[in-house]
């Protein structure tokens, strides 16, 4: 599911901000990352997601990557997890690098990925990313967020909106068509948002309690126009006042707002997705492999990277690099991370007692209930 957002073809933060004055040759991203040993070595596959967000990767991570180590970057769009399992079963592994993350927290991660080698990193990008970024077989490259979208003509700035999932699941205090995300793909949000409509805080949301979830989507059922399944379908059901309020992500969210398309957004209770890196296991280039997800966890690198695009940076230092006008508008902010939570990863990847991992009991739980 989080490729779907990697290869999203939103508008650069170069083509949407144009009024915040702040130019992609600005200081900021003129800032190189740390220096690291110049070294003829084989040349890397790193395999991600197209579109805009290629355009941006290419500029922020592996143009300055190619040119700080000598090293070829051969990049491939998109990533995709039966291919990565194909060329590990087969013995015949392509890839590098890629930005993918739920090879990394599945029961057999072991088989498909290689532990990340954190002495490649520095001390100083050790300390400063987030505990979601580092974990044995995938280090975090990126982090976005689905939060709750408002139409701006049915809740325009003078008049009370929803502040919380509790009070969007409030349809006498809060009238109108809603629209959430659909399960089907496994993506959690619209489970999460249930629970804490019933109640639950946001640090209990974990383990899941599937039928208190499912019990809350009850209530929401009848006034739900449309569970959404591709990121643009809720800007524009938004924009087209074909529902009041929806679950959305935060980089269309930001997009369809700059350009007055009718539509705005708000951090509470929104859910982090985070994006990592995995080495494939059998990779041909380990040690450059390294090299290269060390590079990008960079504070430096992370803010070049996010000063383009409405994604939010895993490294906390990045912020000092991050013009301040852009810096409110991305996830990982300081005064926006501190209203939301962390996708769990390792529990969705988890198997249950069933034997089926939990995001499998989800899409069955989901689909089951959907058809009643």
């Amino acid at each position: 599911m989080t490729h779907d957002i990697i290869n999203s073809s939103w508008p650069t933060r170069r083509q949407t901000l144009k009024g915040v004055g702040v130019a992609a040759g600005s200081a900021a991203l003129a800032i190189g990352a740390p220096g690291i040993l110049r070294a003829q070595e084989s040349p890397l596959v790193v395999v991600s997601g197209g579109g805009s967000y290629e355009e941006a990767f290419r500029k922020a991570v592996i143009d300055p990557f190619q040119r700080e180590t000598s090293i070829k970057v051969t990049y491939v769009s998109p990533a995709d997890e039966a291919k990565l399992k194909a060329q590990v079963d087969s013995n015949n592994v392509q890839w590098d690098v890629v930005e993918i993350s739920a090879p990394a927290f599945r029961p057999d991660a072991s088989k498909y990925c290689e532990e990340i080698d954190y002495r490649a990193f520095d001390k100083e990008t050790l300390d400063n990313l987030v505990p979601e970024a580092k974990t044995k077989y995938a280090v975090g490259s990126l982090v976005f967020s689905t939060v709750m979208g408002f139409s701006t003509a049915e809740y325009p700035t003078d008049k009370p909106r929803p502040r919380s999932w509790a009070e969007f699941w409030d349809g006498s205090k809060f009238p109108g068509p809603r629209s959430l995300q659909s399960c089907a793909d496994g993506s959690s949000s619209t489970v999460m948002f249930a629970l804490l409509a019933a109640g639950v805080p946001k640090d209990k949301l974990y383990p899941i309690d599937f039928d208190k979830a499912f019990a809350s989507l009850d209530r929401i059922k009848p006034q739900i126009t449309k569970f959404w399944t591709v990121g643009a379908e809720p800007g524009q059901l938004l924009s087209d006042r074909q529902v009041a309020m929806s679950s959305a992500w935060n980089g269309r969210m930001q997009v369809l707002k700059d350009q007055g398309a009718g539509a705005d957004y708000q951090w509470n209770e929104g859910e982090l997705g985070p994006v990592h890196f995995v080495v494939p296991k059998g990779t041909k280039n380990r040690v450059g492999a390294m090299r290269f997800v060390a590079y990008a966890a960079t504070a430096q690198v992370q803010a070049r990277l996010n000063n383009l695009i409405f994604y939010g940076p895993l490294n906390r230092a990045a912020f000092k690099y991050i013009e301040p006008k852009i810096a409110v508008r991305l996830p990982t902010a300081p005064e926006n991370i501190e209203k939301q939570f962390f996708r769990d990863l390792a529990y969705w990847g988890a198997q249950s007692s069933s034997g089926k991992t939990n995001t499998e009991v989800l899409v069955e739980r989901w689909t089951k209930w959907l058809v009643r």
